[in-house]
């Protein structure tokens, strides 16, 4: 029995998640509620950046809010990685279902279709941001609104806020584009 390449890479997918999960289940526990603690208090257009460092066991430095950013970064990839996964496997389910009707399955295909090219152009305004000078971003969009978390190092403005809404709606439309820094 051949496999189709799109369950191969849903299982690939799935495969990752699940690595992902197990080792954010395996992080300390002091580092999660420092991350949480410290993402509450960076959400802010007028916060200031600060330079919290910590020396660990081997005297070297780390910064505590950047590892912390980080990790809240990550988590909302993996949970918006984790919902897509699942709906695309719902989809996926109709259009290999034998009770479906055709019009169901070409609504699933299309839903899929759709999913996909979403996922794909979040990628892309992820990249744009990026190049333009901010450490990372993150783009979760729906049907009618669009999320953007930026890490930044850069003195917030309302211009450079402006700036990544351009960015947004240049290639996901115009929709309500809600932009939130947060600084190492």
């Amino acid at each position: 029995m051949k496999m189709k390449r799109q369950t191969i890479w849903l299982l690939t997918m799935l495969s990752l998640v699940v690595v992902l999960s197990v080792y954010y289940v395996t992080t300390p526990d002091q580092m999660k509620t420092a991350g949480i603690m410290n993402m509450t208090s960076n959400n802010s257009l007028d916060s200031t950046p600060s330079n919290d460092t910590n020396k660990n066991d081997d005297g070297k430095e780390t910064t505590s809010k950047e590892e912390a950013t980080n990790e809240v970064f990550l988590k909302q990839r993996m949970e918006q990685e984790d919902k897509r996964a699942q709906l695309k496997e719902e989809l996926q389910t109709t259009i290999d279902s034998a009770t479906a009707s055709a019009e169901e399955k070409s609504q699933a295909f299309t839903s899929l279709k759709e999913l996909q090219t979403l996922t794909a152009l979040e990628a892309d305004v992820e990249t744009m941001i990026k190049e333009s000078g901010y450490k990372d971003a993150l783009v979760r969009a729906d049907s009618n609104e669009v999320n953007v978390s930026v890490k930044s190092t850069k003195k917030h403005s309302k211009a450079a806020a402006n700036e990544i809404i351009q960015m947004a709606r240049s290639v996901l439309g115009e929709k309500l584009v809600i932009v939130t820094f947060q600084t190492k």
